[in-house]
């Protein structure tokens, strides 16, 4: 094959070198007269936890105008309007485009670039389902918090409705990417998300982290593998007031002249949404019957190592409240609570006071 002889091109030259000019051996091709989509495929290989907010935001297009099919179809399962069948069937559709673009699926095996890149899809599309129930789970559970959420405070919330949504949508996309996979000749497996320190990949209970449900090291959950019962709600909040400079008297004792004490305690157990020291907990189950079975409590810590509660020990049904009461039982020794910052500024300064006169 003859090459192309540029020695008789004059030169041109700039800030970067000096360039043969082809300038009047161009031809300009008629408009529309090439079908470029024949022979240009880009195709994104990304995954959603390696790129930055602005850059995820751009090519996943999660703008105010339009949403990624991704996020569309997490979105319409979530809603209801897509059964996990449906979500499965999608799922393989969007794995497709990722590794082929718009050219005809080939036949042959996947190459271990492509195997790389369905695995990068299933990382991204798992972490967008549990963030989803994330977001879902902590917007239902505000509407339960009392008056106003400052740097004092800290509370919890658990619908066991996400967990399982959750739990179905990973299982039609992790059959998704195992029947791509086969249909060309190849394996796919779950990546060890534990080992690798990705809790957020894990499952729901593990995806409760961060604000406003702060989860970290597991502290609310101590299991994160133990399956909660069905139709199951846990709330709990902790009061404080960041603006607050009033000194809050606990107890009073006044001590006569032959040396006899006598104690008035001014607290009490009642629920105060800007005392530091008070907390409240609920939880609820909703049986076949569409019959609410709820147990509720008042706290007060006592800036102590007993302010970290297990659940089951502030609430337990009995066989009186509803036949499932064991599986109940069972998950709330799985959940416990504790004042904001327990774990990381533990022993706290007592603010408690005792006046005597």
């Amino acid at each position: 094959m003859n090459g192309i002889n540029i020695s008789n091109y004059p030169q041109l030259k700039n800030n970067y070198g000096s360039f043969p000019c082809i300038t009047k051996d161009l031809t300009t091709v008629p408009k529309d007269t090439v079908d470029v989509d024949s022979f240009v495929s880009v195709k994104s290989t990304y995954t959603s936890s390696e790129l930055g907010e602005t850059a995820r935001a751009y090519l996943e297009g999660d703008q105010a105008t339009q949403t990624s099919p991704m996020d569309d179809c997490i979105d319409q399962f979530f809603d209801g309007t897509m059964s996990e069948s449906e979500l499965q069937t999608e799922y393989e559709k969007l794995l497709k485009k990722e590794l082929f673009g718009s050219m005809e699926n080939p036949t042959g095996p996947l190459t271990a670039s492509q195997k790389e890149i369905a695995t990068n899809f299933y990382n991204a599309f798992r972490e967008k389902i549990l963030s989803a129930a994330v977001e879902r789970n902590n917007a239902e559970g505000k509407q339960y918090i009392t008056g106003d959420m400052n740097v004092q405070r800290n509370w919890a919330y658990y619908n066991s409705d996400y967990y399982y949504a959750s739990e179905s949508a990973i299982s039609a996309i992790t059959e998704g990417a195992q029947n791509v996979s086969q249909e060309y000749g190849s394996t796919f497996e779950v990546p060890d998300y534990m080992a690798q320190g990705k809790t957020n990949l894990y499952n729901f209970n593990t995806a409760l982290s961060g604000d406003p449900f702060v989860a970290s090291d597991y502290h609310y959950i101590i299991d994160p593998d133990v399956a909660p019962p069905e139709n199951f709600k846990w709330f709990y909040e902790k009061g404080g007031d960041a603006y607050s400079t009033t000194i809050r008297m606990n107890s009073l004792t006044v001590e006569d002249a032959d040396g006899n004490k006598t104690v008035t305690d001014y607290t009490t157990d009642e629920f105060d949404p800007k005392d530091p020291l008070k907390a409240q907990t609920w939880v609820s189950y909703t049986d076949e019957d569409g019959i609410e079975h709820r147990l509720s409590t008042d706290l007060v810590f006592n800036n102590s190592k007993e302010d970290l509660r297990n659940v089951a020990d502030l609430l337990s049904f009995s066989d009186k409240d509803t036949d499932k009461a064991s599986l109940l039982n069972q998950f709330l020794s799985n959940l416990q609570l504790y004042p904001k910052r327990y774990f990381d500024r533990f022993p706290t300064v007592a603010r408690s006071m005792d006046f005597m006169v």
